[in-house]
């Protein structure tokens, strides 16, 4: 990438001198600058606030450090796979209750971590969701013993069902009493608790045939962000269908002969994704109106690359990988509280608060509250800081049953609440976090390295230093024909990103020339990276 510079830093870094020039034929001349500043093409972002790791409960905590140790990625990238893999384990284990939101909310929550290719993602998702991975194997060799029993069930049944309605010698009041008997077998769960890349259609049909709770977790944002589902005609649809998951387990699958509602599942995310595809989605006009885009939890980590140490490591055998793998199995074999007579619907308990906590929380909301408004710190983040608060009472109950998910039981005194509730501590702790992630929204809100145009001419300008160099000419026609597919465009499109380029000094024109025996009557002399 081409480096950047403050927004300040828009001052000369370097002078070019040039004479003018007149072409062979004899045409006009090629008046270029004597002396051309060269600009930067997008401000730097700032640096990246530190992830609270000290607010994180201790076996979380010592897992992410484990993993900064061992993967050598960035510490708030470590911090992030370790958060979402607990969040994936508890969340279908009960909702919280905060006084000042009209209802029990879940806890899911939609995480987005912005990095480059390299900075080691997937290598920190591979460690901190091994107990789920194993957990799947699990459910992958029981479902193949469940379906086959399925099977030879459902058989049974349609067998029974057709000697029933072929019987000649009973009436009709009889024929429909004993269909009226027979139950179908009912179909086991699919075993997946992490789906890679659905669209909203994928995921509503793994939920209404899948766990009760589940995960869309990938290193690979693009498939998701940049998808189908996220295509013109279906990006209405997606946005409204993931808000209403992530504000109540509930989604809705419409067909011309057939409408279902699904209530008790919960769906977490956790995403990967490069700033390209990211810059998409965060500037995405529809995604925000919807409020998508402020429900999630958004972090761009200091980058790692070329700053890490080659040497042998040995992270299975380490007791904090150990014990936070332990931990997330002790969620996993805490039971599900299914809804009776429903296969795949939750009927989770409710955690509530001490009243220091709901103390904390109430003074947290109201901080948010009173710099959101016009002229205030977290008004270029009204959206996520909006949701800031309830995410932040999402954590402290991830924090909660992650700690002990035993607790996750109905009370026996009220029925509907946990024996446990959120404490003090673990209410900060939670407002720590939010506040470190609100920081994030507002460092990266706004900067025009993520915008998705201010982007490309960041990645034009790097292709013709890596690809033409300094010094030598191209023309419009063979940056069409050469350069990158994701840079390749329509003319009009291609000419603003080339006025830009020569506004910040990166090409100069030259006019009518000769590039490897071919004449063409538009041409750029491209000029080096910026000092």
């Amino acid at each position: 990438m081409v480096a950047a510079r403050p927004a300040e830093s828009f001052v000369r870094v370097r002078r070019e001198t040039y004479q003018p020039s007149r072409q062979d034929n004899g045409s006009r001349a090629t008046v270029v600058p004597l002396e051309r500043d060269r600009l930067d093409i997008a401000p730097a972002i700032g640096a990246a606030p530190p992830f609270p790791i000290e607010c994180l409960p201790p076996v979380m905590r010592e897992a992410v450090e484990a993993l900064e140790e061992h993967v050598q990625a960035p510490r708030s990238l470590c911090a992030h796979s370790v958060l979402s893999a607990a969040m994936l384990v508890s969340q279908g284990l009960a909702d919280v209750k905060v006084e000042s939101l009209p209802a029990p909310v879940p806890l899911s929550l939609f995480m987005l971590a912005i990095a480059v290719s390299g900075e080691r993602k997937s290598a920190c998702d591979t460690l901190a969701l091994r107990a789920v991975a194993e957990e799947e194997a699990r459910l992958r060799i029981e479902h193949a013993e469940d379906d086959r029993r399925f099977k030879a069930a459902w058989a049974a049944f349609e067998a029974e069902k057709k000697r029933i309605e072929r019987d000649a010698k009973i009436d009709r009041t009889e024929r429909e009493s004993r269909l009226l008997q027979l139950r179908e077998p009912v179909p086991p769960v699919t075993p997946i608790i992490r789906a890679e890349e659905p669209n909203l259609e994928g995921l509503i049909n793994l939920i209404r045939v899948g766990r009760a709770s589940v995960g869309i977790f990938t290193s690979e944002a693009g498939q998701f962000l940049g998808g189908h589902g996220m295509g013109p005609e279906a990006r209405t649809r997606t946005v409204t269908g993931l808000s209403k998951l992530w504000d109540n387990g509930t989604a809705q699958r419409v067909r011309a002969n057939d409408a279902q509602t699904f209530v008790g599942r919960r769906v977490g995310i956790s995403l990967a994704a490069q700033p390209r595809v990211a810059s998409t989605f965060i500037g995405d006009e529809l995604a925000n109106d919807q409020g998508i885009v402020g429900r999630f939890l958004v972090m761009m980590p200091e980058s790692k690359i070329g700053f890490r140490e080659i040497r042998g490591s040995n992270p299975s055998a380490d007791p904090r990988l150990i014990a936070f793998q332990n931990q997330c199995r002790r969620c996993l074999d805490t039971r599900l509280p299914i809804r009776e007579g429903t296969r795949n619907e939750l009927a989770p308990p409710v955690l509530g608060l001490t009243p220091e906590a709901w103390t904390l929380f109430q003074q947290f909301s109201q901080s948010i509250e009173n710099e959101v408004g016009p002229g205030k710190a977290w008004r270029p983040v009204s959206a996520a800081a909006n949701k800031m608060a309830e995410n932040a009472a999402r954590l402290a109950g991830i924090f909660t049953l992650f700690e002990a998910p035993e607790v996750a039981r109905p009370s026996r005194a009220t029925g509907s609440y946990l024996d446990a509730t959120v404490s003090a501590e673990t209410m900060a702790a939670a407002c720590k976090v939010g506040t470190f992630y609100l920081r994030e929204a507002l460092r990266l809100t706004g900067q025009s390295i993520l915008d998705p145009e201010t982007r490309a001419q960041n990645d034009l300008a790097d292709w013709l230093i890596e690809k033409v160099k300094p010094g030598n000419l191209t023309s419009p026609s063979l940056i069409q024909k050469l350069t990158a597919l994701h840079l390749r465009t329509n003319a009009a499109t291609l000419r603003k990103r080339l006025e830009a380029l020569v506004s910040f000094g990166r090409i100069e024109p030259a006019g009518r020339q000769e590039i490897d025996g071919k004449t063409y009557r538009e041409t750029y002399r491209v000029m080096g990276e910026a000092a």
